[in-house]
């Protein structure tokens, strides 16, 4: 359980007595360290962020994987030059950092070099060493919403504000997606970030906000779309999009035969129409279709 400190676990940890904590990645790298000595280490990295990091490298890349750069490499050089570019020739958006208690970093930032003092000033934090990169189809608010879920569910509970301000921070997000958001909806985010990050006691409650503050930093405008009109601008969030079919469908009957919920009617060498009321927002239509016609709006 979580403690308010000091005592730090170095003065007083396991039994009462001084204890180190250390991640696997650090003591992978002490071998290095002894053989070659700390200069060598420290001439990798930035003057404040000496050496390497290990990252997972995951999302809408061409090559994703486990790597290991140089403090002080930028996300841009990560993303295009390791990753290989935004996989389906789409646009790279954002990037997420640091886990789920990370922050999103958007695309107009992608020359942000990583280490610990840039990744701070943009809200994001080095965290697990996570970097999940995001293009254009991505809703940046049910980003928010997935990564809250899983610390919300991941709180010990000890602390008040983290227990119940992310199960509240939660259903507004829920409700944001589902498209009964409201006025006011954001500023109680906002507070209650606030709060959590102010009231907790450990690291998960005190970064748990990060996703959603980074999201409303860059990308408030698509909680907005969300709020006032109704809409998902990144096509994701299911109860706001619906499906239409393009004048440009050849009648081929294939996305009636994808579709689970009988929603399209084969109807060969015609257009076809999606049944709003029994589609359910899966996508496997605009997967099966050849002709790229069918329109998620």
């Amino acid at each position: 359980m979580p403690r308010l400190r000091p005592p730090f676990p170095a003065q007083e940890g396991l039994w009462g007595k001084p204890t180190l904590i250390n991640n696997v990645e650090t003591v992978a790298s002490l071998p290095w360290i002894i053989r070659h000595g700390p200069d060598a280490f420290a001439a990798w990295g930035t003057a404040t962020s000496k050496g390497t990091k290990v990252f997972s490298l995951a999302g809408k890349v061409n090559r994703g994987g486990l790597i290991e750069v140089p403090m002080g490499i930028t996300i841009r050089e990560i993303v295009e030059d390791i990753g290989g570019g935004i996989a389906g020739g789409r646009t790279f958006k954002a990037v997420l950092a640091g886990g789920p208690s990370g922050g999103c970093i958007p695309a107009s930032l992608a020359d942000t070099r990583v280490d610990y003092e840039e990744l701070a000033q943009t809200g994001a934090i080095m965290g697990s060493g996570g970097l999940v990169v995001l293009d254009d189809r991505d809703c940046a608010v049910e980003i928010a919403r997935y990564f809250l879920h899983f610390t919300q569910e991941e709180s010990c509970g000890k602390c008040t504000f983290c227990r119940v301000g992310t199960k509240r921070m939660l259903e507004i997000l829920d409700r944001i997606c589902a498209g009964k958001g409201k006025e006011g909806d954001l500023q109680t985010l906002d507070d209650l970030s606030l709060g959590i990050t102010q009231g907790s006691l450990c690291g998960l409650g005190q970064t748990a906000p990060n996703p959603v503050l980074t999201t409303l930093r860059y990308f408030r405008e698509e909680y907005e779309a969300h709020i006032r009109e109704g809409r998902c601008p990144a096509g994701v969030c299911k109860a706001l999009i619906h499906y239409r079919v393009l004048d440009t469908c050849t009648g081929c009957t294939l996305c009636a035969q994808a579709c689970p919920a009988g929603a399209i009617d084969a109807r060969p060498y015609r257009i076809h129409e999606v049944a709003d009321d029994l589609c359910t927002r899966c996508g496997m239509c605009v997967t099966a279709c050849p002709e790229q016609a069918i329109e998620v709006r």
